[in-house]
């Protein structure tokens, strides 16, 4: 019998850390999502070139208003996000832009 209660408390412990795994790798896709989204934000909003810095300091405020700590990873995540846009042309602004203003579409 104590075999069996072994046994369901290590079944329980692996659920247990199955369901913790799972769920910072949800929390990892969720964080990723948002600040390619702020970074691709921040190329509409901040023009021009050289202007990489105000881009990032524009996104870092932004994540830090929606409650997300800036921690190293958090910087260096956004280094290679736009490391990674950068090196495969994966700017979402010049396709939308382009699309737009042959399409003469009207954003209210």
């Amino acid at each position: 019998m104590d075999t069996l209660k072994t046994i369901a408390v290590y079944l329980i412990l692996a659920l247990v850390c199955y369901i913790l795994a799972y769920l910072l790798k949800s929390r990892k896709a969720d964080l990723l999502k948002t600040i390619t989204g702020l970074v691709q934000e921040a190329e509409k909003v901040v023009q021009g070139s050289g202007m990489g810095a105000e881009k990032k300091a524009l996104v870092m405020i932004q994540l830090e208003a929606a409650g997300i700590k800036i921690t190293a990873a958090v910087d260096s995540t956004i280094d290679s996000i736009v490391n990674l846009l950068n090196k495969n042309s994966g700017w979402l602004i010049d396709k939308t832009t382009d699309t737009a203003s042959s399409l003469e579409v009207k954003i209210e």
